[in-house]
């Protein structure tokens, strides 16, 4: 299943727990998520560069007797997160945490709500020490040919361009956008 030197591997618990992300040498090949009380599911990125992934669930003896004793032991400590909607390949469906109710794509530092052209946009950082902000929640932003989707960018985006938003949730921020683009001929 898994190829690459298993003394190698390791976990970086990403929700305690709960989740954790599967490297192999620094490099990240899956991810374990813990689903019942002796359950775990795993998705790993095939070796053969066909970006495939193997998505099986597995026992806690199983998952160990395949990658050792201490797999589910992080390399680094863990965050506490409000709340995990972390799905198997990330993106437009991860959610790390929440501010004030809007999503945010990353483990959330220095949460604070500014205001920008009139609207409060609830912001963070990667980081405990980062000066880069990023914004929680769906927003559209307009680029020169049309209106498109933005989830877990740069503060520094919305500055720059006109925006609709934030929005709680993906289905509200696709429709806006869409009403956007029709609405300015797009």
């Amino acid at each position: 299943m898994c190829n690459g030197d298993i003394d190698m591997m390791y976990t970086k618990e990403i929700v305690k727990d709960k989740f954790w992300i599967l490297e192999n040498a620094g490099i990240k090949i899956g991810t374990i998520r813990f689903c019942s009380t002796d359950e775990f599911e795993l998705n790993v990125r095939q070796s053969d560069l066909s970006d495939a992934i193997l998505n099986e669930h597995m026992s806690l003896s199983e998952l160990t007797s395949h990658f050792g004793e201490k797999i589910l032991e992080s390399k680094e400590s863990s965050v506490d997160v409000e709340e995990n909607k972390v799905g198997p390949r990330g993106g437009w469906n991860t959610s790390m945490t929440e501010i004030d109710g809007y999503a945010s794509k990353h483990i959330v530092f220095n949460a604070e709500t500014i205001e920008l052209k009139g609207k409060q946009i609830p912001t963070y950082t990667k980081t405990e020490t980062s000066k880069v902000r990023y914004v929680a929640g769906y927003y559209g932003v307009r680029f020169p040919s049309d209106w498109r989707w933005f989830y877990g960018g740069k503060l520094d985006t919305l500055n720059t361009c006109e925006f609709i938003g934030p929005y709680k949730t993906k289905s509200e921020m696709q429709s806006e956008t869409l009403l956007a683009n029709k609405r300015d001929g797009l």
